[in-house]
């Protein structure tokens, strides 16, 4: 009951601080409270739809001292934060600026849709969380891949794809099952200059040939949890072998599998291509598929050493964690 009390005086107190940044702060905490997924706002006379999680995250970073207002310039909405201000378009209103300010609160500059690193080496037009897992926290920062060719399964955004790129890597090929996502990553592919070394496949992996019918469009904000093992939608995509994109490639260096469960299927029932690689970089998901990461390395174990690292801190690496393997010489 405690914990409850503490929840609900937090809430109001939040509606109520939001009267200095929302003219209709009753109205659209009303809204939200009834569960709505739009909610209505108004800042400074101007009115605006945002999403449910967008009006959650704004009411509650001012709350916190995150964000230190709102304002319009131009007809559009400006988040001063305690670094930047930031004028939001259109899809930072419907998917949130938590994920936006992640990247903000980390020194990155945001301007006219595009955040950038602070150092300059790369920038994004589309974002995901993944982004901060492979430029921040440095996920793949323990391979070489300098002159090397890497395929990337799950290539989301194009982050880690762009990643390998930008180390070196003579050509990364990418696979990536959701159709709005695969453009997002080109774009953000060519808006790095990368488009002579990173080619992109809009299909997804399986260790049999097929159709697979996945949501035409997603959100990014949720695309990094989409798993092929637990999919519908309206468009229809190719399911290809391991063999038919390494026909993209002239040698197994690198093989990164991050792809929400389908890393089970291609190493259990086609690993006579997975053991072509010198090295694998594979995120399990026992979480997902209820299949023990211990079945992976057991079958891993005759060709490759590996290592279990943890990918989401508060996840524990025996749910999903990230396996670092290298050929046994």
């Amino acid at each position: 009951m405690g914990v409850k009390v503490v929840f609900l005086t937090r809430k109001v107190k939040v509606f109520l601080k939001s009267r200095e940044i929302i003219d209709n702060w009753l109205s659209s905490a009303l809204e939200y409270m009834k569960g709505k997924d739009k909610i209505k706002i108004k800042v400074s006379g101007k009115e605006f739809i945002i999403s449910r999680s967008s009006y959650s995250g704004i009411v509650n970073m001012f709350y916190d001292k995150e964000i230190k207002g709102l304002s319009i310039k131009d007809g559009r909405v400006i988040i001063e934060t305690n670094t930047q201000e930031v004028k939001v378009n259109e899809e930072i209103l419907q998917e949130g600026f938590g994920l936006l300010y992640s990247f903000i609160r980390r020194g990155w500059k945001y301007k006219d849709g595009i955040i950038e690193k602070n150092d300059g080496s790369v920038k994004f037009k589309y974002i995901s969380y993944s982004i901060l897992e492979v430029f921040e926290e440095n996920e793949y920062s323990n391979v070489d891949v300098l002159n090397k060719e890497v395929i990337d399964i799950g290539a989301n955004v194009g982050d880690s794809s762009i990643y390998f790129a930008l180390k070196g890597a003579r050509k990364v090929v990418g696979v990536e099952p959701l159709p709005n996502v695969y453009t997002q990553a080109i774009e953000n592919a060519k808006l790095n200059h990368l488009e002579g070394k990173i080619f992109l496949i809009n299909s997804a992996l399986g260790s049999k040939s097929g159709k697979l019918k996945v949501p035409c469009s997603t959100p990014t904000f949720t695309s990094v949890h989409f798993s092929t093992l637990r999919t519908n939608g309206e468009c229809e995509v190719p399911i290809v072998t391991l063999s038919e994109v390494m026909k993209q490639i002239n040698e197994s260096y690198l093989l990164k599998m991050d792809c929400e469960g389908c890393e089970i299927d291609v190493i259990l029932n086609d690993y006579e291509h997975v053991k072509l690689f010198e090295k694998l970089i594979i995120e399990h998901h026992t979480k997902i598929t209820g299949i023990e990461y211990t079945k992976l390395v057991d079958k891993l174990s005759s060709d490759f050493h590996c290592k279990l690292t943890s990918s989401i801190p508060w996840v524990s690496k025996k749910e999903i964690g990230l396996l670092c393997c290298d050929k046994i010489k």
